[in-house]
């Protein structure tokens, strides 16, 4: 298994598809709040769904702006990963692919820019400007070089494109504008206040999630963006921690696996059991979608999926931190 993605990175544009279950425990995930608030026509009932959806899965994510974060488990998880795929990246033999790698996720949480802004990788998360950034799906796929001091060599550095599909708990609107909430002002309010919840820029988790995302142009073009990076030439998506219960999401992955031969995808699964959605993607006319299972008695968590890149990594050879 490690040979043949091995084999795959090298010739390929790589991205990554996360979802909630990366995140967990720091934030929990979903469950049925979906369908519960898909079916529920109460509007006190629903008040109470979404009150129990922002107390469980987003208003921790103030503690990550914090310097006492009481459990960094989660968050060092997150920057050991994105090490080891910076490192991978670097060590891939092809000089002709670009160094680009994308994220997209549906999780609205701030894990990964933490994460890259601590372990100091480049990385793009769509805003632009120094004092007041603002969002623009025009700022992505934008490649860096660094020239060395002496001999000015010059070489490309791997930079992550962080692409949020249902949005984050760090955007705010202003007018038609997309600004930086830097201290996640809108979440911290919403703690006290529960009417600034409709403030927050993130689709909500209901079945309307299709609806309400190309409602909003920013979203539709994230969407567009997914779709297109899956439809190039020798490309590959690690799916990690994403059921596939988001039907647009599976829908749009299962469409282009079967129209792009070219296209490899390896979805992760959590746990031994294989879902009915993960079946579903594997039958692809291209048999281009492969789900790969943790060993007896493990999960693919995040702790699981570090154990297999740094197994990548290893058939690599290592590369040091200064590289």
């Amino acid at each position: 298994m490690i040979s043949n993605i091995k084999k795959t990175i090298a010739s390929a544009n790589i991205s990554f598809l996360i979802g909630a279950g990366l995140s967990h425990p720091f934030l929990t995930i979903l469950g049925d709040i979906e369908s519960r608030l898909t079916t529920e026509e109460d509007p006190s009932e629903i008040q109470k769904i979404k009150k129990e959806y922002f107390n469980k899965s987003i208003s921790k994510n103030s503690e990550l702006i914090t310097t006492s974060l009481n459990d960094e488990t989660v968050l060092n998880n997150y920057k050991e990963l994105y090490k080891l795929i910076n490192q991978i990246v670097l060590k891939r033999e092809s000089t002709l692919l670009s160094k680009q790698v994308n994220i997209f996720t549906t999780n609205i949480d701030i894990f990964s820019e933490i994460a890259l802004e601590n372990t100091g990788i480049e990385f793009n998360d769509g805003f632009h400007g120094r004092f007041n950034p603002k969002y623009d799906v025009g700022n992505f796929k934008k490649s860096y070089f660094k020239t060395s001091l002496h001999y000015e060599n010059t070489s490309e550095i791997p930079v992550f494109n962080i692409l949020k599909l249902h949005g984050s708990v760090s955007w705010k609107a202003e007018k038609n504008n997309i600004l930086l909430d830097r201290n996640l002002r809108i979440l911290n309010e919403t703690k006290s206040d529960f009417t600034k919840f409709d403030e927050l820029m993130i689709v909500n988790p209901t079945k309307k999630k299709f609806e309400d995302t190309t409602l909003n142009q920013t979203y539709y073009d994230l969407l567009r963006i997914y779709a297109n990076e899956l439809e190039k030439e020798n490309s590959v998506l690690f799916v990690l921690g994403f059921s596939f219960a988001d039907e647009h999401i599976r829908d749009l992955t299962l469409r282009v696996a079967n129209t792009n031969p070219t296209l490899k995808i390896y979805i992760l699964s959590h746990s031994q059991n294989k879902t009915k959605e993960y079946q579903k993607l594997e039958d692809t006319k291209n048999k281009n979608v492969e789900v790969l299972f943790p060993d007896d008695d493990e999960n693919f968590n995040l702790e699981g999926i570090i154990g297999l890149f740094s197994q990548l990594l290893n058939d690599y050879g290592k590369v040091e931190d200064n590289e």
